[in-house]
């Protein structure tokens, strides 16, 4: 699980070490759920991750984690759109994460990405302009389950 964000102009990508998911999922109907808890302190975020960690951005002391619970649809010529909520240092916002699929016996890929904006967690409210640190955070998922019947 990975994020990127932009400073001063430079892409910084870095990624949760730590999370855990509960996915069920009928390929027959391409329909589900999935329910992912993110420890926040397990960012590595290149030479920014202490301060990404600090009271102005993550504050992980204060919200050691992050949740998704979203219901899965099929979507957009054979994917599928996690709809649900994403919610950050007690900030809930609403987010579809489109993504692929691929299976292979009990085995399935995950590949998608979505882009939110810091603002609305609460992350780094210090800086109210780009100049330093732009808005966007970008999300990118990539994993692998095993299904079990």
């Amino acid at each position: 699980m990975g994020i990127t964000i932009k400073q001063f102009g430079s892409e910084v990508s870095g990624s949760f070490e730590d999370w855990t998911s509960v996915i069920e999922f009928d390929p027959e109907t391409g329909t589900g759920s999935v329910e992912t808890t993110i420890a926040i302190n397990s960012l590595t975020l290149g030479s920014v991750t202490s301060q990404a960690m600090g009271a102005d951005f993550f504050d992980a002391e204060t919200f050691p984690t992050a949740t998704f619970v979203a219901d899965i649809t099929p979507f957009d010529a054979g994917g599928y759109v996690a709809s649900g909520t994403l919610s950050v240092k007690d900030q809930s916002v609403l987010i579809d994460l489109p993504f692929g699929l691929d299976f292979d016996g009990p085995r399935a890929a995950m590949a998608g990405s979505l882009s939110v904006n810091r603002l609305d967690f609460g992350v780094g409210t210090n800086m109210p302009d780009e100049t330093n640190l732009a808005f966007e955070i970008r999300i990118n998922t990539d994993l692998i389950a095993t299904f079990n019947p």
